[in-house]
């Protein structure tokens, strides 16, 4: 079950949802795992909206907490950095509407 890690009001109104899915997996050995979900500030698309999964594998307990800084700081440093612009919401909402209407290979 996700429970919410953390999140960041950006100043173009999106916000941003850190949910943390950790889980253990075989004896001390966790998959940190972070779901990112955004919200954007127009009521059309006020809804969450899944935007990327940050995962590490074979991490012990008792770095779990590190290593979920370590993936947060590492999104915030990359991905984060294109977040900020203006016209975000728009691409973001352009792309998910493309990606729905396009079928993949082999599908009917």
């Amino acid at each position: 079950m996700a429970t919410q890690f953390t999140s960041e009001q950006l100043a173009n109104g999106v916000q941003i949802n850190f949910n943390d899915v950790t889980n253990r997996y075989y004896g001390d050995y966790h998959r940190v795992c972070i779901e990112v979900e955004l919200r954007f500030a127009s009521e059309e698309f006020a809804q969450g909206h899944k935007f990327q999964t940050l995962e590490r594998m074979g991490v012990s307990s008792a770095d779990v907490e590190s290593v979920q800084e370590q993936v947060l700081n590492s999104f915030r440093q990359g991905t984060m950095r294109y977040m900020v612009s203006e016209n975000f919401e728009n691409k973001f909402l352009k792309s998910c509407k493309t990606r729905k209407s396009i079928l993949l290979p082999g599908l009917k």
